[in-house]
C-alpha cells in the first residue's frame, strides 16, 4: 500500500457515546490520502467494538489494543506506528469538519510550513450547540520565533495537541514524545513548534471540541494542579536550555501568572468541595512560591524529561474513620 500523506492518531478510552461521531467525521473527509490509527487504551466499555466496525468498513482504519497507559502513552504509541509524512491528533470525544485534513494539509504544503493550525468551536456537554472561540489567531504564516512567543502565553495560539497538523519528523527526528502527566500538551507543543520552520494558520473553524462533564479543568485535584505547575516548569526548562529566556521572558511570566491565578481558583474549589480547610493557607503559599520560582531570573534549568517541582499542593480531605 502506498504510504499515506497523513496519519491520524485517535486515542480511545471510555468514549462509546462519542466515538462513532468522531470516526465518521474522519471517514467522511474530502481529503482521502490518510491512515487512521485507533489506539484502544484498554477501554473497558464498548469503544473497541465500534472501532472494530470501522476497521472492517475501511482498510485505512487500523485498530491497536494496548494496556491502559493514559492519553500521552496512547499518542506516543500511535506516533511509533504512524507512517504518514504528517500527523494529526484527534481526541475520540471530539470531531472534525469534512475539509479538516484537506485544508490543514494544503496550508502546510502551499506555504512550505512544517505545521498548520485551525480555529475550533466548543460543544458543551454533547448538546450539539457549538460556540466559536473568538480569541484565536488570524489567517497568516508565522515564523517560529513569533509563533512560539504567542503559544507560550497561551493566547491566540493554544498548546492543544489537536487542531494542528505536524510534520511527523518534528517528533521523530527530535525525539519528542508526550510526557505521562496531566497538561502534557502544554509541556510538549512548544518543544515541537521550536523545531518547525514556520506555522501556517487558517481562520476556518474546522475542529469541534466537546466539553464533557469530568474534563481535567472541572475535576482539578492536587495531582492535576501539581502537573499544571510541572508543565510550566518544562516550558521554562526548554526555553532556558535553548538560551532564549531573555527573548521569551515576558511570555514565560505571562504563562506563569495565568497558572498562578487559575491555581488560586482550583485550590479554593478543591477545599470547598472536600470541606477541609486545614491546608488552605499552606496550598495558597505553595502556589505563590511556585510562581516566584518559575519566574525567577536566577532559575537553574532541570533537563529531566519529567522534572520534579520543589513546591507541591497538598490534597485536602478528611480520612474516614475506621469502624
Amino acid at each position: 500500500m502506498q504510504t499515506p500523506r497523513i496519519s491520524v492518531i485517535v486515542p480511545i478510552y471510555n468514549v462509546e457515546k462519542y466515538l462513532d461521531r468522531c470516526l465518521k467525521s474522519i471517514l467522511n473527509q474530502t481529503f482521502e490520502d490518510y491512515e487512521v490509527l485507533m489506539i484502544n487504551d484498554g477501554s473497558p466499555d464498548g469503544s473497541a467494538a465500534i472501532a472494530e466496525e470501522y476497521k472492517k468498513k475501511d482498510s485505512r482504519f487500523r485498530l491497536y489494543t494496548k494496556e491502559n497507559g493514559g492519553l500521552s502513552d496512547a499518542r506516543n504509541y500511535g506516533l511509533e506506528r504512524a507512517v504518514g509524512e504528517y500527523v494529526a491528533f484527534i481526541d475520540s470525544d471530539d470531531y472534525i469538519h469534512k475539509d479538516y485534513l484537506y485544508v490543514m494539509y494544503h496550508e502546510c504544503v502551499d506555504n512550505d510550513a512544517d505545521m498548520s493550525y485551525c480555529r475550533y468551536k466548543y460543544e458543551l456537554f454533547n448538546t450539539h450547540i457549538r460556540f466559536p472561540i473568538i480569541i484565536s489567531a488570524a489567517k497568516e504564516v508565522m515564523k517560529t520565533r513569533d509563533a512560539l512567543n504567542i503559544l507560550i502565553r497561551d493566547n491566540y495560539l493554544q498548546s492543544y495537541a489537536w487542531n494542528k497538523l505536524y510534520k511527523r519528523s518534528l517528533f521523530m527526528d527530535n525525539d519528542i514524545r508526550y510526557p505521562k502527566m496531566y497538561f502534557e500538551d502544554i509541556a510538549t507543543s512548544g518543544r515541537v513548534l521550536y523545531h518547525a520552520n514556520k506555522i501556517a494558520i487558517t481562520d476556518k473553524y474546522l475542529y469541534y471540541y466537546v466539553r464533557r462533564v469530568g474534563s481535567i479543568m472541572t475535576t482539578m485535584d492536587a495531582r492535576k494542579i501539581n502537573d499544571y505547575m510541572r508543565s510550566v516548569l518544562i516550558v521554562r526548562n526548554h526555553i532556558q536550555e535553548k538560551g532564549l529566556y531573555d527573548e521569551y521572558k515576558k511570555s514565560v511570566r505571562s504563562m506563569s501568572r495565568k497558572m498562578f491565578l487559575l491555581n488560586i481558583y482550583s485550590i479554593f474549589r478543591l477545599h470547598i468541595i472536600t470541606l477541609d480547610f486545614r491546608k488552605l493557607g499552606y496550598n495558597l503559599k505553595v502556589n505563590r512560591s511556585a510562581y516566584k520560582y518559575l519566574t525567577s531570573d536566577s532559575y537553574i534549568s532541570n533537563s529531566e524529561l519529567l522534572p520534579d517541582i520543589p513546591y507541591k499542593i497538598h490534597q485536602p480531605g478528611r480520612k474516614k474513620k475506621e469502624k
